[in-house]
């Protein structure tokens, strides 16, 4: 799933016995869309990635989906709407029931999303504009470039991809049930740490926004995500 812990927390996650039970994981392909998408305008590739990127990315300019809503909607860096990314109903949600849910995102939302896109970025693109104006009518605009963008770039390729989130999966479950939740999620990234009933993430910017426990988490694995951790928010 990218210092001393100690020196540098800057989002803490307090867990109940609630959040424990309600931990799960679960397998989603618009958790991949996006950054596979930022990982085409990357200039630096692991040579995992390189043979998938030198067949995708003549197929996507071709599309002109390099020049699209997804362009403006996943920068180079920082933060993507969160409206994009929701949270998977369950363990392996298809592409379809995922842009469902984009689909039914409250304008509210939307705009909130941008208007943080908006801040980190300095500006939004024309698309985003019309998408801030009239969300509900162009939502369906996206979710319509998000087909297009899958069926060229992921969807050749989710077989393999998902042997690979499967497998971290397995991994990660037989994590808990040998070695105990508390091992896991100190193996789960560097930035990551487990002490005190307390989840915390270093240099996490900005701060987690909630306030409560007992509405459980969600582990997400990635293929495109490389040693980044990416979490929603």
């Amino acid at each position: 799933m990218d210092e001393s812990m100690e020196a540098v927390v800057l989002a803490e996650l307090a867990f109940s016995t609630s959040d424990l039970a309600q931990m799960r994981f679960a397998v989603s392909p618009m958790w991949e869309v996006g950054p596979s998408f930022r990982l085409l305008s990357s200039g630096s590739v692991h040579p995992v990635h390189r043979p998938w990127l030198e067949q995708v990315r003549p197929r996507v300019a071709a599309a002109g989906l390099d020049r699209g809503w997804l362009a403006e909607l996943v920068p180079p860096s920082g933060y993507v709407p969160d409206f994009l990314n929701p949270a998977p109903a369950g363990p392996a949600p298809t592409l379809a029931q995922e842009l469902a849910r984009i689909l039914t995102s409250s304008p509210a939302q939307v705009r909130q999303d941008l208007d943080r896109l908006r801040h980190e970025q300095g500006r939004l693109g024309p698309r985003s504009r019309t998408l801030y104006a009239e969300p509900q009518a162009r939502l369906a605009r996206v979710t319509e470039e998000v087909e297009t963008y899958w069926e060229l770039a992921l969807a050749p390729y989710w077989a393999r991809i998902r042997t690979v989130l499967d497998a971290d999966v397995f991994h990660r479950a037989r994590q808990v049930a040998e070695q105990g939740t508390g091992h896991l999620f100190n193996d789960l990234h560097p930035s990551v740490s487990w002490n005190d009933n307390a989840l915390r993430l270093a240099r996490r910017q900005p701060a987690l926004s909630r306030r409560t426990a007992g509405a459980g988490l969600v582990l997400i694995p990635s293929a495109f995500t490389g040693p980044g951790l990416f979490t929603p928010g």
